[in-house]
């Protein structure tokens, strides 16, 4: 692990882990519930956030395919999709691209990492290293939304163990 890349490859564990800490105890009734019609639901926030770290994974060089289409990746509410994805789809898919995503930041080199994005975020640099620290940013964002979900469906606070 490159020293530069070490804290946030310890915040992509955490996040791994927190991810699959919120949706402990949700069922699938659970999952498409919403406080209201403005917000969106567990199945939404948690199927854009393993298609997101799809799109990380292409964005870190890997072949990683949006497991649910594409549709998530982009999609800000849940009026603009037909149909959302079951938690028995996403928690296996969470997995698999945690895993691959974890091997390739163990890889990356000081040169990739100061290298040009292919994208470029808000409020980071325009570097590999840049985009990846935002990427884990949104998915600290969403997965705080899971959190507060869980207490609205009555259910413990999301555990950091």
């Amino acid at each position: 692990m490159r020293p530069t890349l070490a804290p946030l490859a310890d915040l992509f564990r955490l996040n791994t882990k927190l991810f699959r800490n919120t949706l402990v105890g949700l069922d699938e009734v659970d999952a498409t519930a919403r406080p209201n019609e403005h917000t969106n639901s567990a199945a939404f926030i948690g199927g854009h956030l393993v298609e997101t770290r799809a799109w990380m994974g292409r964005f870190l060089g890997l072949d990683t395919q949006a497991p649910f289409g594409g549709v998530l990746e982009h999609a800000a509410g849940l009026d603009q999709l037909a149909d959302l994805p079951k938690l028995t789809a996403i928690r296996p898919e969470w997995e698999a691209l945690s895993e691959a995503v974890s091997v390739r930041l163990e890889e990356l080199t000081e040169a990739q990492l100061s290298s040009p994005g292919t994208q470029k975020f808000p409020g980071v640099a325009p570097t590999l290293l840049g985009g990846i620290g935002f990427l884990l940013q949104h998915e600290s964002y969403h997965i705080g939304q899971l959190a507060y979900l869980r207490k609205y469906l009555g259910l413990p606070p999301m555990s950091y163990r």
